[in-house]
């Protein structure tokens, strides 16, 4: 479409000189001195050098600068009148006029252009309406109508590329985060390895060593050594451990990693963002953490890249038995598609007794009233919901929401969405409070 649009745009550019050169031809037909001649070439020539420095020489000049479009058009006319003065012939030019309104005039100035395409035939006739009823008439419409129809082909030429430059750019992020979540996942499974296999392993090997009642003096020295390599490497495998874990939350707990992010991505990207802790906080499992804290990051990526929301709100709740993260925006929101009903199963976490949804009120100052719920958990299928655009059709793919639900599916939890055209969006993970320990 771009291309075959290109060849377009260059076919009426050099219209006017085919159409030129057969009226010049014309003209100088016939017993005519050399003085009447060489004015009509003159003027032919500044017409063709007129229109090849404003449209071919500076081919940007439409789009950015009106005025000295309107001023080029003007001049087309004025020469169009001289050279239709001095021969009939060039009465070809009118049709050339039609098109260069277009190839000029922005708007809805293209239209006045047409009109104004027949003066210089009008002039030439005196002003005989009756003469000029076909050009006015017929061709001016006709011409008006082919306009608008090269037009709308141009912007929708201009929608398409837009369209493919967005989703050029969708996915190469999708790429990037599904890059960097295999590398995050492929580093938790490495250190949920070997906490569970080496480190393991270590504290039996420690621990059986410590249960011996009396160690003989001529084994002692040995014993020992065994002892303080078995800790050293213990020690080096928590170390590597830690290493593997996700960049925020080395060093520092759930709360405060995401504590960390949601401050990170408010200053990085200039949306007002705040984050709320609730509850007493505890240590959770390694692969809890984790989970939760790229919940975060998938939802606040969401929100920039959608949402169109001028704030957002991050909850963090511990609870008796679940650990609940709200993500909050008052953005376009989104008509969420609910999944159909599936039976409930063991790996479905409800929290603590409170109905499906209550987590998600909006905490930015006005409910969710006319939100519907989607409850996206380990049973429901693949791609339940997505962000989409305000009033759109609801969206029933995105990787970032298909792998969160996967994620924390993983975890017997689940996860909410809650949206509407207009009225923002709530997103509520909930996963099972499973201790450090565990």
């Amino acid at each position: 479409m771009d291309e075959q649009l290109g060849r377009w745009n260059r076919a009426w550019a050099l219209a006017p000189y085919p159409l030129l050169a057969v009226a010049a031809a014309a003209s100088l037909l016939g017993a005519h001195p050399w003085t009447y001649r060489l004015v009509t070439l003159a003027v032919a020539a500044a017409f063709a050098g007129w229109h090849w420095w404003f449209v071919l020489a500076h081919p940007e000049w439409p789009e950015r600068r009106s005025w000295l479009n309107v001023g080029y058009f003007t001049g087309v006319l004025a020469l169009s009148t001289v050279l239709m003065l001095r021969s009939d012939a060039f009465q070809l030019l009118v049709p050339a006029c039609y098109v260069l309104a277009f190839v000029a005039l922005p708007g809805r100035l293209a239209y006045a252009g047409v009109v104004a395409a027949n003066l210089p035939g009008l002039v030439v006739t005196g002003f005989d309406l009756d003469g000029a009823l076909i050009s006015v008439g017929v061709a001016t419409p006709l011409a008006a109508l082919f306009g608008a129809m090269i037009r709308t082909m141009e912007r929708e030429a201009v929608r398409r590329r837009r369209l493919n430059d967005e989703l050029l750019a969708v996915n190469a992020e999708n790429a990037r985060l599904a890059r960097a979540t295999g590398i995050a996942d492929e580093r938790a499974r490495l250190a949920r390895e070997i906490h569970d296999t080496v480190a393991q392993g270590l504290t039996g090997i420690i621990t059986q060593l410590e249960a011996v009642a009396e160690v003989p003096p001529e084994i002692r020295g040995r014993w020992d050594t065994a002892r303080a390599l078995a800790r050293t490497s213990l020690d080096e495998v928590r170390r590597s451990i830690e290493a593997l874990r996700p960049g925020p939350l080395e060093g520092a707990r759930l709360s405060e990693a995401i504590s960390h992010t949601v401050t990170t991505w408010s200053s990085m990207y200039g949306i007002p963002a705040r984050y709320t802790m609730t509850g007493t906080p505890v240590p959770v499992h390694s692969e809890v953490e984790v989970t939760l804290l790229r919940a975060v990051q998938e939802t606040l990526s969401n929100i920039r890249r959608h949402a169109r929301a001028s704030r957002a709100h991050v909850t963090l709740s511990y609870m008796e038995d679940v650990v609940v993260l709200d993500v909050h925006d008052d953005g376009v929101g989104f008509a969420a598609v609910a999944p159909a009903p599936s039976p409930p199963t063991d790996a479905t976490v409800t929290g603590s007794g409170d109905p499906p949804a209550t987590a998600a009120v909006s905490e930015l100052g006005r409910p969710l009233a006319t939100a519907t719920a989607a409850v996206i958990g380990s049973g429901d299928p693949p791609g339940t919901a997505a962000v989409g655009e305000s009033g759109g059709p609801p969206v029933t793919g995105g990787f970032g929401l298909t792998a969160l639900r996967q994620r924390v599916g993983a975890l017997a939890g689940s996860v909410e969405v809650e949206s509407s055209p207009g009225g923002g969006t709530a997103i509520s993970v909930t996963v099972p409070l499973i201790g450090a320990g565990s």
